[in-house]
């Protein structure tokens, strides 16, 4: 048997228990973070963009069955970080919906940093649309759920304040935080993809919210997201054509 077929199947194996742990949960992660009522929180909707996520990453590790050399591809510059992401998204997934909120943020913190590994070692390569597309949805709602997550902690331990100031206040902040990070990453990595997952989830936000201030900010957060998503398209497409 090659490298190839053999990493294929190790990372279908740690891919499956992540899904198993997925499904054998007794409680899906929407509805955990609904009974925290956290105010950044998207509608539950938003997060069947799971099921894309894990979709488009289970064909990704489908492509390496059909590539012939294992070394120097992207698969082999992601390999330790993506095994551990599939590991600590299976933690992720247990303590999150097991109510222990305080390890969950610790524990997303943690897979929020491989999956940056995970798309810098893409972005860095040589790589097709395809490589990375499965890694800017990942990247992109982890990031906000790392945001929800935080909240959802504050939440749980009832605090009112934090640093002198409301859920509101912090809501507007983090909300703000999110879309600068999210067109800096768009425009240094030239990904269009990335902040279409903003727009998902800051659309969720609009849903549920009934805050005029939170409103307006995740309205703004929303056409930005856009802008740069229209922009970063453009400039693809020119790449592309020349």
């Amino acid at each position: 048997m090659t490298k190839t077929k053999k990493m294929g199947i190790l990372y279908l194996v740690f891919f499956g228990a992540m899904i198993f742990m997925n499904y054998w949960s007794a409680t899906d992660v929407g509805t955990i973070a609904d009974n925290q009522q956290a105010l950044i929180q998207p509608a539950g909707y938003a997060f069947s963009i799971w099921g894309l996520i894990y979709l488009s990453v289970l064909i990704w590790i489908i492509r390496l069955f059909f590539i012939r050399k294992f070394e120097g591809t992207i698969y082999d510059k992601v390999k330790v970080w993506l095994i551990l992401n599939f590991i600590l998204n299976a933690a992720w997934i247990i303590t999150f919906t097991t109510d222990l909120i305080f390890v969950s943020t610790l524990v997303i913190a943690g897979l929020l940093f491989t999956l940056v590994m995970i798309y810098r070692n893409i972005s860095f390569a040589r790589y097709n649309f395809f490589d990375r597309f499965p890694f800017s949805l990942y990247f992109g709602w982890v990031t906000v759920a790392t945001i929800v997550n935080i909240f959802s902690w504050v939440k749980s331990i009832e605090a009112e304040q934090v640093l002198g100031m409301n859920e509101v206040t912090w809501t507007i902040i983090m909300l703000a935080v999110a879309t600068v990070l999210c067109l800096y990453i768009s425009l240094k990595y030239r990904d269009w993809l990335y902040p279409l997952v903003f727009v998902w989830a800051f659309t969720g936000i609009f849903i549920k919210e009934s805050q005029s201030a939170i409103i307006m900010t995740v309205s703004i957060g929303i056409g930005l997201q856009l802008l740069v998503a229209a922009y970063t398209a453009y400039q693809s497409s020119k790449r592309t054509i020349a």
